[in-house]
């Protein structure tokens, strides 16, 4: 049958129509997804690439500890993160040419540089690593500082020796508060620190005038160390010297800082107390062991009434 010619040129335009149509929509699709592509090009060159990155959950003092219960892994642009970011995850690629992203290990051993907020993003110039504990080390108490009233569990501490006539010396220097109760604060020193506390002790009891204290490091993440100045007793220093829990380094160490004219000064200051030592040492000796008797049944009392609760 032959087609109408009318019928054949509608039919003709329909197609050349749709064919139009299906042209202008892939243009029109074209432009769009160029538009959609170039805009989002855009958003990603703005936020910049993103990176997984260790953020504090929690406020953290100066000084103390950051360990991993502290910290969790964000997804961050790269723009946000801190020159020194510690990377909470890294992207590899296969040999198939899939990226992925596997969990890089908290470094632990590190402890704030100052006050940080929640939402830190932690970076290596935020913190410093701890000290190694040393082989000698050993968890001790003391019950006969003065202790500032503002002092903390966690706060770091110099311990002071005041002498009669004045003079302030150093005898160990930023050490952690490990444990506080009451007037006992518990502390981790090394031998050669145990021996000289003992020796500053025994000072402090036989002149009366003299006060042994506790002073508080005000950014103990920012702040050295202070430098020792407190010579012990011949004997103490002997006794250093003889003891093989420490390390012959620091043996040499502190036979090199102990300045014999200091310990001068103060065995003038405690020959004006020979006549009452003997006493003075016995009574301070006794208050110390009535005040740790004290301070271990007011933590048994404390245990009890927890397991009470």
């Amino acid at each position: 049958m032959v087609a109408n010619p009318m019928q054949k040129r509608a039919r003709n335009s329909f197609l050349l129509g749709m064919i139009i149509t299906l042209v202008i929509c892939a243009i029109i699709g074209g432009l769009v997804y160029f538009l959609l592509s170039s805009k989002e090009k855009e958003k990603e060159k703005e936020e910049g690439v993103m990176t997984y990155a260790y953020r504090l959950k929690a406020d953290v003092k100066s000084g103390e500890e950051i360990t991993l219960d502290k910290v969790e892994s964000v997804l961050v642009t790269e723009k946000a993160v801190p020159v020194g970011a510690f990377a909470a995850k890294t992207k590899t690629t296969s040999s198939s040419g899939k990226e992925t992203w596997v969990d890089s290990a908290f470094p632990s051993g590190y402890k704030s540089k100052l006050d940080l907020s929640a939402g830190t993003i932690l970076a290596d110039n935020l913190v410093y690593e701890n000290e190694q504990l040393s082989n000698d080390t050993r968890y001790i108490e003391y019950n006969m500082l003065m202790l500032p009233t503002t002092i903390m569990q966690g706060d770091y501490i110099d311990i002071r020796l005041t002498l009669p006539n004045g003079q302030d010396l150093i005898v160990v220097s930023k050490k952690e508060v490990k444990s506080l109760l009451g007037d006992t604060i518990g502390l981790e020193l090394s031998e050669s620190e145990i021996l000289m506390m003992e020796s500053a002790i025994v000072e402090a009891y036989i002149m009366t005038s003299s006060k042994l204290y506790a002073i508080q490091y005000v950014e103990p993440g920012m702040q050295n160390a202070a430098i020792k100045t407190y010579t012990p007793t011949e004997a103490v220093q002997n006794l250093i010297v003889a003891n093989g829990n420490i390390a012959s380094e620091a043996r040499d160490a502190l036979r090199e800082r102990f300045d014999q004219n200091m310990r001068g000064y103060i065995d003038r200051d405690k020959n004006a107390y020979s006549a009452n030592a003997q006493s003075n040492l016995e009574t301070g000796i006794q208050e110390e062991i009535e005040n740790a008797k004290a301070a271990r049944e007011a933590y048994l009392s404390g245990l009890t009434s927890y397991d009470n609760e």
